[in-house]
């Protein structure tokens, strides 16, 4: 019996180049998101946080390649992704944080923080340092057949003109 092959991303090492967006440019790349300038303002001191940082990120099919996803980073930088990831989430849609960076830490350090959803980073903001693993995608299913040889197709019924009168 073959072994069932299951879908993996590609994971790469990288560095994050992230800073020296001006408000007007993160306002552009945020247009229609309902944001205030508080908002870029916490969009832009993540950015610096994460700025430099080497991490592990993955790319998906299942978002057709469009953003790297976060796995995880070496342990020097947690300090810099927990500032970056705490103004970050002055912008999260369902705020649990909105200026509260005590609770958040403590949430931290207890490692009982859950982000929620996938932190992303566009292509253009990461230098890929190296490729840990190639993605593996199982095989394609054959299709399968209108008919096999021999066989008789199967005939339609016939649908009776009319119906009954009351």
């Amino acid at each position: 019996m073959s072994e069932k092959t299951t879908y993996k991303p590609k994971v790469v090492l990288c560095r994050l180049h992230m800073a020296g967006k001006s408000i007007q440019q993160i306002r552009e790349e945020c247009a229609g998101q309902g944001m205030t300038y508080r908002d870029f303002e916490n969009i832009q001191r993540a950015n610096e946080y994460f700025d430099g940082v080497r991490c592990r990120l993955s790319l998906w099919a299942w978002d057709n390649y469009e953003s790297y996803h976060l796995d995880d980073w070496d342990a020097p930088d947690d300090e810099r992704m927990m500032m970056a990831i705490y103004y970050s989430e002055q912008v999260h849609p369902v705020p649990r944080y909105k200026n509260d960076l005590e609770k958040f830490k403590a949430d931290w350090a207890a490692e009982t923080y859950d982000p929620g959803g996938v932190i992303c980073f566009h292509p253009r903001d990461v230098e890929v340092i190296e490729i840990v693993s190639e993605e593996v995608k199982p095989p394609e299913p054959e299709p399968a057949p209108l008919h096999t040889e021999g066989a008789k197709p199967r005939r339609r019924k016939k649908k009776k003109k009319g119906g009954k009168r009351k």
